[in-house]
């Protein structure tokens, strides 16, 4: 009997949390499973309910405290110490253990388990710098990246960033044990994908938004992070637009007591389609974040994204389909104001652009592609071969 490659999976959340990263674990997770011998143990706080079960993966939900998410809008849970050393004895029994993020707590303390254990390490990083308009929170990450990042990175077996401009940043003070990979998050093509023209405008009119009046979506949560004060201003300064915001968090777009702004905040997965689709433009004035998840899943469906620069240059081979501006400076919302309305000119080639975003995405994003690079390295670190269901006997 083959014995299933033991992977044990560590986040500072579970995806129903909503949180790019956490999504971005899951679905890489399912499609691991689905795809090799390969079974996951998922760490992760109990903040949350649990995702719906899949076959292949088991969940170990921590007990934590999130008073720092809460009351400071930083997603950074705190782990109880008894529970920590549950992760020991999982660890003990995993062949592999996969960090999504260093510098979490429980991810800490799983790295420094695993490395005590003499347990390969991988580190999916998804997050650079962000600069914070909090001058604290701004060099207290700065300084942990060039110390405890450059610490730990530098001693997991395998590096895998999802963003170039995140590689980037890491590569100038990182030396890494093996040539660090970037490696794009995937997309479920059944839940995000495009339609034609006459099947976008059926939806426009049964969505009830206006016909005549331009459409643009935010997508993620209602943070500083996000560039929802970016977006504020332009929405004032664009009347004219129907603004979506589909999402959560601490500020609220139905305050501003604008005509023009519409708030979904149950919208995930399959139900934020239509409004990808319906959408004329995808407008995510965010930084410090690689590449968002949600940028994948607009373009899948068609619609043109409006992004900072940092954000474009974080997949450079898409960057000619975005629409890229500076999300620092005195003069942000004039350059912001001005790409639109630039974009708003384009008219008749806004239909073409749909056609490029949606056949890029379709081409060059799925999980499945995700997965089998993942799987490599697995492959690589272990000296196995997962195709041939080669790993040991139970």
């Amino acid at each position: 009997m083959q014995k299933k490659l033991r992977i044990l999976l560590v986040t500072h959340y579970y995806s129903t949390h909503r949180g790019g990263v956490e999504i971005v674990a899951g679905k890489l997770a399912q499609s691991l499973c689905q795809q090799r011998e390969i079974n996951i143990q998922w760490v992760a706080s109990n903040t949350d309910p649990l995702p719906e079960r899949v076959e292949g993966i088991d969940y170990l939900p921590i007990p934590a405290n999130n008073w720092i998410e809460k009351n400071l809008q930083i997603p950074y849970p705190i782990w109880g110490i008894r529970s920590l050393f549950e992760l020991w004895g999982e660890i003990a029994r995993s062949d592999m253990i996969h960090l999504h993020d260093y510098l979490y707590m429980g991810n800490l303390i799983a790295f420094f388990w695993a490395k005590i254990q003499r347990k390969p390490i991988l580190i999916t990083q998804h997050i650079g710098f962000i600069p914070y308009k909090n001058p604290l929170f701004r060099g207290l990450l700065s300084f942990l990246n060039r110390t405890l990042g450059k610490f730990v990175l530098q001693r997991a077996n395998r590096v895998v960033f999802i963003s170039e401009v995140v590689q980037q940043y890491f590569a100038k003070q990182v030396r890494f044990q093996h040539p660090s990979m970037m490696i794009a998050n995937g997309l479920d093509g059944e839940i995000f994908f495009s339609v034609d023209e006459s099947k976008r405008q059926l939806l426009r009119r049964e969505s009830r938004f206006s016909m005549e009046r331009p459409l643009f979506l935010f997508v993620g949560r209602f943070v500083e992070k996000k560039g929802l004060l970016i977006v504020q201003e332009l929405v004032q300064r664009f009347p004219d637009i129907n603004w979506v915001f589909a999402g959560w968090g601490s500020i609220a777009p139905e305050s501003w007591n604008l005509a023009n702004v519409s708030v979904f905040r149950d919208r995930a997965q399959s139900t934020l389609t239509p409004l990808y689709q319906i959408a004329d433009l995808l407008v995510l004035p965010s930084c410090g974040e690689g590449f968002p998840l949600v940028v994948q899943e607009a373009m899948a469906c068609g619609t043109p994204v409006m992004v900072g620069s940092e954000t474009a240059q974080a997949y450079s081979r898409a960057a000619h389909l975005m629409v890229a501006c500076e999300v620092e400076g005195t003069d942000v919302i004039e350059r912001w104001s001005e790409k639109i309305q630039q974009f708003l000119g384009k008219g008749s080639t806004q239909t073409q652009l749909r056609t490029d975003v949606a056949d890029f995405a379709r081409e060059h994003w799925s999980w499945n592609k995700t997965a089998v690079r993942y799987c490599e390295i697995f492959e690589k670190e272990l000296g196995i071969d997962l195709a041939r269901s080669s790993y040991g006997e139970a």
